[in-house]
């Protein structure tokens, strides 16, 4: 549970201007606990705006605010000041799992409360939080007499004004994939229309800014859409339901924050947590014993690279044998659940290309659920579920709730959500209200009986994991599976060294890693995961999920000694540092385990080799360690030889360096064990 360690609250009334003319513009400046955040607001006939700055630079130009609501024109101009507060908030709190065993909120906050002058007389809230990494700013709305209970929102009026062309790092938006796109890299003015959270940089300035939102409840998600081609001026690009309202709310309402993260260098924005500190903690007497982050492995990766199938029949891979063989491996190792899809009736032939007929209480043919839970526990893991809904949300809510009591009853504490298809219940958006409204379901389920919660396809990643500590992880990334079951369109060498900059930065990912067997061409000629050996281990590291999968099959792990990294490496860490990486081109990050002394060190390049030099310095000064190091070999190549690589023990202190040889598709991962 979490748990408020410190808490410090300051009410001021915001001295405003004096001014004998009642129209003239009211004018706020508020600034970052280490004052390198600056934030200035002003009220102005046409709109409230904002702008912000970071070390003295402009981060965007004087931007509009507002909302524009069904049958009303918006609430936008002509307003006036009702009051003004500021706050000083200093605290510490301790998350369920996560990266950080300890996080920092703390924060000025600006609450203005402004009303129309002029009949119908509406009342609109904005609330600014400016933290030390960025700013978080939204919307409340009053339930008063001029305001109905109920509200549609048409629009949102919110700007961002970048004051430059950044170079951008983004995907694009309604397309039918949803977020599994690769990343382009252009000018900000050239980007269209894209998801967030939206990457930027500029090097010469010193300045990297990511653009997302935090806490999406009872909403729906934002986009950013460009005012005009060849511009950088962006507004919140709400995405609609299929008769184009946008989001149905009432009140009183609180928006989803709009958060702008800051910092010199892009590694640096992997630090913030800035979006957790703008989700509320979990309720009181939430149960989270349950909560357990670890790693899993499971019939899945067979599938993808056309070895098995899900559909019942002689490839069929959910069988009971088969699972029986993976829960063998797993109970030998630290390895806590095994995940059997296609377990479940509904699978037959192309099950995505037809209206869903899943059962998610009845066992396929071949599969014994009863018997393969029982034995997974006997052997002291745990079965994990699977929910395949292949985007029909109102067909499956129908046996959510039998489908979560059945794995309630198994002994089943994880269940991994899928959602695959172009549109939820054939019209709907993935990343709509309706998807926002169906996943608040499933959670809050899912939490009912004691489960976690593991999502792919689904809604992106907004902070909420510090309130529902069940939800885990997501996928809402391209991951491993386009290396083996997508012919001809895997990911390139340097996807994984842009999306801990990109979609790393909105929570946990399940990308699935661990691939040592890199031959399978038989099945998939055109297809090979485009890393060696030595990044798919060094991946458990630079991408953060507290349920970690070992994506390959017993059979390539058997016996194999740099199976050992994935046996040691944790899930749960006590603390957590991007060291140094550039987006597109490298990273190293460390992490500290939660329930020990060891460090783990995770470094991965593009298709480029690299050297580079670690310094030790986040190692305790006072220990000396040994150093088990699973890197590159001379010869290892993403291309021809991914399966080169060498274990190298050493002893070593914090005041040394490390000299990090990474090949091209290559990286490094390290064990770092105190010595007794």
């Amino acid at each position: 549970m979490q748990r408020l360690i410190i808490s410090v609250s300051l009410w001021l009334i915001f001295s405003l201007h004096a001014h004998a003319d009642a129209d003239a513009e009211k004018y706020w400046k508020i600034v970052s606990p280490d004052e390198q955040v600056l934030l200035e607001v002003k009220l102005e006939s046409d709109s409230l705006y904002y702008r912000l700055s970071f070390n003295d630079k402009p981060v965007l130009r004087w931007s509009k605010l507002g909302l524009a609501l069904k049958n009303a024109p918006p609430l936008q101009a002509n307003l006036q000041l009702e009051s003004a507060d500021v706050s000083i908030t200093n605290q510490q709190w301790q998350p369920v799992w996560g990266e950080q065993a300890v996080i920092t909120n703390h924060y000025k906050q600006l609450t203005l409360a402004l009303a129309e002058k002029a009949s119908p007389e509406r009342r609109i809230g904005y609330v600014f939080r400016v933290f030390n990494d960025g700013l978080g700013l939204r919307y409340t709305l009053p339930e008063t007499d001029n305001n109905p209970a109920q509200l549609t929102v048409t629009n949102e009026l919110t700007e961002f004004a970048f004051d430059r062309n950044f170079s951008a790092w983004w995907i694009p938006a309604y397309r039918d994939q949803r977020y599994e796109y690769q990343y382009m890299n252009s000018a900000l003015s050239s980007v269209d229309v894209a998801h967030t959270p939206l990457t930027l940089e500029d090097k010469q300035a010193g300045i990297a800014v990511a653009v997302h939102e935090a806490a999406l409840v009872d909403y729906t998600s934002m986009t950013l859409r460009n005012q005009s081609d060849n511009q950088i001026t962006f507004t919140a690009d709400l995405v609609p339901w299929a008769n184009g309202d946008k989001a149905y709310i009432n009140l009183p309402f609180s928006s989803p924050w709009r958060t702008i993260t800051v910092a010199e260098k892009a590694v640096e924005l992997l630090n913030s947590s800035l979006l957790l500190n703008l989700n509320e903690p979990p309720a009181e007497q939430v149960d989270t014993s349950y909560i357990k982050p670890g790693k899993y492995m499971g019939i899945w990766w067979e599938m993808h690279i056309g070895e098995k199938d899900w559909s019942p029949g002689p490839k069929q891979g959910a069988t009971t044998k088969r699972a029986m063989e993976y829960i063998d491996f797993a109970s030998q190792h630290d390895i806590d659940g095994v995940l059997v899809e296609g377990w479940n009736t509904g699978w037959e032939g192309n099950w995505w290309e037809r209206a869903p007929t899943f059962s998610f209480t009845d066992a396929t043919a071949g599969f014994d659920i009863e018997k393969v839970s029982q034995y997974a526990i006997d052997k002291g893991l745990r079965l994990i579920g699977h929910h395949e809904t292949a985007a029909g949300i109102s067909y499956y809510e129908q046996q959510m709730e039998d489908g979560f009591s059945l794995y309630e009853a198994l002994g089943v504490q994880s269940v991994k959500m899928g959602y695959v298809g172009t549109r939820v219940d054939g019209k709907e958006w993935h990343h709509g209200q309706f998807m926002v409204r169906h996943f608040a379901r499933v959670v809050k389920t899912a939490a009912a009986n004691q489960i976690m919660i593991n999502a792919h396809e689904t809604i992106k990643d907004t902070g909420l994991r510090r309130t529902y500590p069940n939800l885990m992880t997501r996928e809402s990334v391209r991951g491993m599976e386009y290396n083996g079951g997508s012919p001809d369109t895997g990911n390139l060498p340097n996807h994984t060294v842009i999306i801990p900059f990109t979609r790393g930065l909105a929570g946990p990912i399940d990308f699935t890693p661990g691939i040592f067997n890199f031959d399978y061409q038989k099945y998939r000629p055109h297809n090979r995961v485009p890393t060696t050996l030595a990044k798919q281990l060094a991946l458990y590291v630079t991408l953060y999920s507290p349920l970690q999968m070992a994506a390959d099959l017993p059979e390539n792990y058997a016996g194999h000694p740099a199976f050992a990294f994935i046996d040691a490496v944790p899930t749960d860490w006590q603390q957590s540092h991007a060291l140094q990486g550039d987006i597109g081109e490298f990273l190293v990050t460390a992490r500290q385990d939660k329930h020990s002394n060891n460090w783990y060190v995770g470094a991965t390049t593009n298709e480029e080799p690299r050297t580079l030099s670690l310094a030790l310095n986040f190692l305790d000064p006072h220990v000396t360690y040994k150093a088990i190091r699973y890197q590159d070999g001379p010869d290892a190549h993403w291309e021809n030889n991914p399966e080169d690589y060498e274990i190298v023990e050493q002893q070593v202190n914090a005041g040394q360096s490390l000299t990090l040889n990474l090949k091209p598709g290559g990286g490094q991962a390290i064990e770092f064990i105190p010595v007794q």
